[in-house]
């Protein structure tokens, strides 16, 4: 009997390679939210992105079975604290875990303290990132509502992600 084998799933750093898959994906997540935000494409179709990679902001690409399956932009605020500013999984890969995954293998890699904020208006993205933090082993994390000074009131989740498997010194991210 054949054994079912499973999407394997990668998690590439953005650089200039990749710069191209995750501007398309940001441009996905920027049309999703804007129906929240009212954001609109410019005159060439294209949405001006909120967050950008560069300077204190490290972006990586979910990829599933060799598709781009997901993005995030992850903030380093200061040593140890780091702020996920962007996520996306794009639909037809959503209902998979592989948000989760996604979530989880970044924290592994990037372990201290973390903040998430979703806007008004998201809260299925709000219930996305409790279960997501829930299933991540031994964590804990507060949540409030935070006056951010860009989106107004938040959800805000904050909690603190230990060293282990896949963090510096453990598995690598392919790219």
């Amino acid at each position: 009997m054949s054994e079912t084998k499973l999407p394997t799933m990668e998690v590439i750093p953005v650089g200039a390679a990749n710069r191209d898959v995750y501007d398309n994906l940001a441009q996905g997540y920027e049309a999703e939210f804007s129906a929240i935000t009212g954001k609109k494409p410019g005159a060439r179709g294209v949405f001006e992105l909120d967050t950008k990679i560069g300077d204190d902001v490290q972006g990586f690409v979910l990829s599933v079975a060799g598709v781009p399956a997901g993005l995030i932009a992850v903030r380093s605020k200061n040593e140890g604290s780091y702020e996920v500013a962007e996520f996306y999984v794009v639909p037809s890969f959503r209902k998979q875990a592989w948000g989760r995954e996604f979530a989880h293998a970044i924290w592994r890699k990037l372990p201290g303290s973390w903040e998430i904020k979703q806007i008004a208006g998201a809260e299925y993205a709000a219930e996305f990132w409790r279960k997501t933090i829930g299933a991540f082993p031994q964590t804990d994390f507060r949540e409030d509502r935070f006056d951010d000074p860009y989106w107004g009131q938040v959800t805000r989740q904050r909690f603190a992600t230990a060293p282990g498997p896949g963090s510096p010194g453990g598995r690598n991210f392919s790219g």
